[in-house]
């Protein structure tokens, strides 16, 4: 199986108790979620990602091409 691409959505949340306790920080604490689906070259949806990011300790850089 070959990956052709992924959709990615990306938003704020807030950790709930579960995540609050795996991270190591109060719950309510502002997080970026990314949620990302990998597509095969036959269009077959084939993976899901999510992803729980502190906003205190990562930066998003976004490089745009045309």
């Amino acid at each position: 199986m070959q990956l052709a691409h992924a959709d990615e959505e990306i938003d704020a949340t807030v950790a709930d108790a579960q995540t609050a306790r795996l991270m190591d920080i109060a719950k309510g604490v502002p997080l970026l979620r990314i949620r990302q689906v990998i597509y095969s070259t036959k269009g077959k949806a084939t993976m899901y990602v999510l992803g729980l990011y502190r906003s205190d300790r990562h930066t998003l850089l976004i490089r745009r091409y045309r």
